[in-house]
């Protein structure tokens, strides 16, 4: 079965945006707290994006003084990101060559959603906001 849907079906919309000077402590602390996996950094909310964090980015300071660090240095600069037009299979393309679980959603030069790989699994499976407390496989 063919499935041709845009980015913008699926994505989450809206993004949390870090400033580059932010502490990591800070980070660790809107992730944990949001269950984001994945911050964008940017000067302002609407600028365009400086780099992405992600937990891997932030796991690598598991034994550091977390306040020791700002958002600039823990950062990956590459961002990678897809226009909320894009078919969903073209951002799949982008994830699996770039071996990432989540794209920036950009249009206009500023950052407007995420699409991540659980709502790519989410939309195959034909629900996207269906969730289990547990079970057996």
């Amino acid at each position: 079965m063919a499935r041709k849907k845009h980015v913008w079906a699926i994505m989450h919309k809206g993004v949390i945006v870090a400033h580059p000077d932010t502490p990591l402590d800070e980070v660790v602390r809107v992730m944990a707290d949001t269950g984001v996996h994945g911050l964008a950094v940017a000067e302002e909310e609407d600028a365009p994006l400086l780099g992405t964090i992600s937990h891997m980015d932030v796991i690598k300071y598991w034994n550091e003084d977390l306040s020791r660090y700002k958002a600039r240095d823990v950062m990956t600069p590459e961002v990678i990101s897809v226009s909320p037009d894009d078919l969903i299979e073209d951002a799949i393309r982008i994830m699996l060559e770039h071996h990432i679980h989540r794209v920036f959603v950009v249009q206009d030069g500023r950052a407007v959603g995420v699409l991540s790989t659980t709502d790519i699994i989410r939309e195959m499976r034909g629900s996207r906001w269906t969730w289990y407390m547990s079970v057996d496989i």
